[in-house]
């Protein structure tokens, strides 16, 4: 099981959404916007999949187009 994580706006920290799940269920997760409190700010955030990470999973993250016409 891995922590779902998010970034924070306000900080630019990684933080727990406080949801344990496998990473196969994770990929199955709806593309729907979730709630939470953050424990590095204070304040409500929305977040979706898309937008998240399991903690100890490797995380893709999409090439700007800079990195793309870079490697061409």
């Amino acid at each position: 099981m891995s922590l779902v994580m998010i970034k924070c706006p306000v900080t630019g920290r990684a933080v727990s959404t406080a949801i344990e799940t496998e990473p196969s269920s994770f990929r199955r997760l709806p593309k729907v916007t979730a709630h939470m409190r953050c424990p590095a700010c204070r304040r409500d955030h929305e977040w979706t999949v898309s937008s998240a990470w399991l903690s100890g999973e490797p995380r893709l993250v999409a090439q700007s187009s800079a990195q793309k016409i870079a490697a061409a």
